[in-house]
């Protein structure tokens, strides 16, 4: 029987019992928003998707208006007031309340969405079944269809 040639040799790295830290998003990246141009662009591509015109529009609003995903998916046609042009927007985690303009080409895409919804919703976005989204996996999320 042949000497075999395999050796225990000890490990050369360190046994580290905390994870390495993530590095800071300034080191990562020099902004931590989208511009104007780039959620337009943003809003272009989902429109060429199945049901680009809601998907773009959730974008939209969710930008202008600084929504949470939570918030977005909660969104319901009676929050908004098209003779005024406004969105009374519910926040979540203990943010207050508030009243937000809303431009014109966002009420007209709103307007849209709503005439070509179906089956009729209270809410503003739902899924292809006209259930409303959910943010499955986040925490206090309803569950339930999410697409």
């Amino acid at each position: 029987m042949a000497k075999s040639r395999l050796r225990i040799v000890a490990p050369s790295t360190e046994k580290r019992t905390v994870t390495p830290k993530r590095r800071p998003n300034a080191d990562l990246r020099t902004r931590e928003y989208l511009t104007d141009r780039e959620v337009e662009m943003l809003a272009e591509t989902a429109k060429t998707n199945r049901w680009g015109h809601r998907d773009a529009t959730m974008i939209l609003v969710a930008y202008r208006h600084g929504l949470r995903a939570s918030e977005l998916v909660d969104l319901r046609w009676d929050q908004i007031d098209f003779d005024t042009a406004t969105l009374a927007v519910r926040r979540a985690k203990k943010g207050t309340p508030s009243t937000h303009p809303i431009r014109g080409d966002e009420l007209r895409r709103l307007r849209r969405l709503q005439h070509e919804q179906e089956p009729k919703s209270p809410f503003v976005f739902t899924s292809e079944r006209g259930a409303p989204f959910s943010t499955a996996g986040s925490p206090g999320s309803r569950g339930g269809p999410t697409s």
